[in-house]
This record gives structure tokens, C-alpha cells and sequence, in this order.
């Protein structure tokens, strides 16, 4: 059989790109070296003997613009994750920063039990801010042919 176009990779990337070529009508192969698709979209056992299944990055899932839903009509539900991320103290399993997505001030305690003062707490919270003025300039292109690093940098300010 005769490919028109062939995707190496059935990342979250890969199939969205394999999904748009089939729906214009070409003939795609999608080849995937692991034993399933979704690349950084899906969750694993991180693990051996742990029975919980953590984030490959699945939690990108929310940059995935509606439009791309619309257009391969996917009935698809995106649900924000109340814990954004924890992150443990190298040589002390026990003790980490988790951010919690729903309450501001527990994640504020959360830094402040871990550094002692609420000074990364303002630094983070600043940081995200900033970054997140970033994104809404420059998410609207994700779907837009890519932009040169200039261009980016005067459209991110």
C-alpha cells in the first residue's frame, strides 16, 4: 500500500497531525515505537511496586486549543487538575513544595514551610503572573505557522 504521508511518532502531536491529514482526504501511516500512543499526554507507573499513575506531562494537555477540538470534532472534556505540581526535597522524600491549583493560601504555606519566610511564595507568584501575560499574547499563534524568534519576542513584549 501507497502512503501520501507518513508520521513517525503517535504522540498527542503525531495523532492531532494524522487526524487533520485523514480528514483532507490523504492516506497516512502512523508508526509509534512504544506499546501505546499519546506520548506525553498519557500517565504511567512510574514506579515498580507503586501502585499510582503520575503525569508524563499529560497535565500539557491543557494547551490544547479548542479550535483543534472543534475541528476534529472531539467530544472532549478538558477538567483542570486542583495540584498544579509537587516537587520533593532532594534526600527527604517526606518533605516538598505541592502547589495546590485551589487554594492560594496552602500553597503559601507550602513555601513558607519549606524556604521559612513568604519571599518565594511572592517571587513564584510574581513570576507566574508575568509568565502568564506571556502566554496570552503568544498561545493564540500555537496553531499559526511557527514564528521566528524575533517575531516572538516582540509579540511576547
Amino acid at each position: 500500500m501507497r502512503y501520501d504521508d507518513i508520521i513517525i511518532g503517535a504522540g498527542h502531536n503525531g495523532l492531532t497531525a494524522a487526524a487533520y491529514l485523514a480528514r483532507a482526504g490523504r492516506t497516512v501511516l502512523l508508526l509509534e515505537r512504544s506499546d501505546r500512543v499519546g506520548g506525553a499526554a498519557v500517565s504511567a507507573r512510574a514506579f515498580a511496586g507503586v501502585d499510582a499513575r503520575l503525569s508524563r506531562y499529560s497535565y500539557l494537555v491543557s494547551l490544547l486549543p479548542r479550535q483543534v477540538l472543534t475541528d476534529l470534532d472531539l467530544d472532549l472534556q478538558l477538567v483542570r487538575r486542583r495540584f498544579s505540581s509537587y516537587t520533593p526535597v532532594p534526600g527527604d522524600p517526606g518533605r516538598g513544595l505541592l502547589v495546590d491549583n485551589g487554594d492560594a493560601a496552602a500553597t503559601q504555606a507550602a513555601f513558607r514551610a519549606l524556604t521559612g519566610d513568604d519571599d518565594a511564595y511572592a517571587g513564584w507568584t510574581d513570576f507566574y503572573r508575568r509568565m502568564g501575560q506571556v502566554a496570552e499574547r503568544i498561545f493564540p499563534t500555537v496553531l499559526e505557522p511557527l514564528r521566528s524568534r524575533a517575531d516572538v519576542r516582540a509579540l511576547a513584549g
